[in-house]
């Protein structure tokens, strides 16, 4: 259930991007830096933080971003500055990051063999719906509520979670190991060294790029070049 926040987080506002530059009086090109910031910071996050989760574990770490992720959206939610905005979304892309790498995670040290390729393939199913159901939702939200509508729909099912992960779940990591970032280092040296590897990423990263650029145009192209109003 927590795996298609990173999509919603990142996709269910892209309908509300022209409201957003009317009700904030700011640029088209400052409100996509929102998703911009996003991306990167939850790109980074993955990258830098993903092995803090094998030093501190999975739990404590989740529930804490967790609760940043619901105090980012109430602030951003009575903000009307543009780069206080992107600044939230900076911290959403590193929390989500941590998040997302921790419940990846979390199969691994409860499931093996057939049961965890099974759960891992359903793992990727419901992580690749949620950017393709999030502007349906997010169109319905900006229609009854207003740009904002997003991000009050983010904070609560956060919320939600939370309570559910307080109530239902706990710490699954066996054993911590001490951080070091020169394992870190090493471990990407590794990975990267291997070329089917690095040119997989990047084929990957040009793929997925189309994508967001699609998603941060449509609805301007929908709106000023075709004439319908996505409010």
């Amino acid at each position: 259930m927590l795996i298609p926040l990173s999509g919603f987080a990142m996709d269910i506002y892209i309908p509300s991007f022209p409201d957003m530059v009317t009700g904030l009086g700011t640029s088209i090109s400052s409100v996509r830096l929102t998703l911009t910031v996003y991306l990167i910071f939850y790109g980074l996050g993955q990258l830098l933080l993903g092995s803090l989760v094998d030093s501190y574990g999975r739990y404590r770490l989740s529930m804490l971003a967790l609760v940043l992720f619901i105090l980012s959206n109430i602030l951003l939610i009575n903000s009307s500055n543009i780069y206080f905005i992107i600044g939230m979304r900076a911290i959403q892309g590193l929390v989500i990051s941590i998040i997302m790498v921790s419940k990846r995670s979390f199969l691994v040290d409860v499931y093996d063999g057939d049961k965890l390729k099974n759960y891992t393939s359903l793992l990727s199913i419901v992580w690749s719906s949620a950017p393709i159901l999030a502007p349906f939702l997010g169109g319905f939200l900006q229609n009854y509520v207003g740009w904002k509508g997003n991000f009050y729909f983010l904070a609560i099912y956060a919320l939600i979670m939370f309570l559910l992960e307080y109530r239902f779940t706990g710490e699954t990591l066996k054993e911590q190991k001490p951080y070091r970032i020169s394992g870190t280092v090493n471990a990407f040296k590794v990975m990267l060294s291997a070329k089917d590897f690095s040119m997989g990423i990047v084929l990957l990263g040009f793929s997925y790029a189309m994508a967001i650029v699609f998603g941060m145009s449509a609805p301007f192209m929908i709106e000023h070049d075709f004439n319908f109003l996505l409010s």
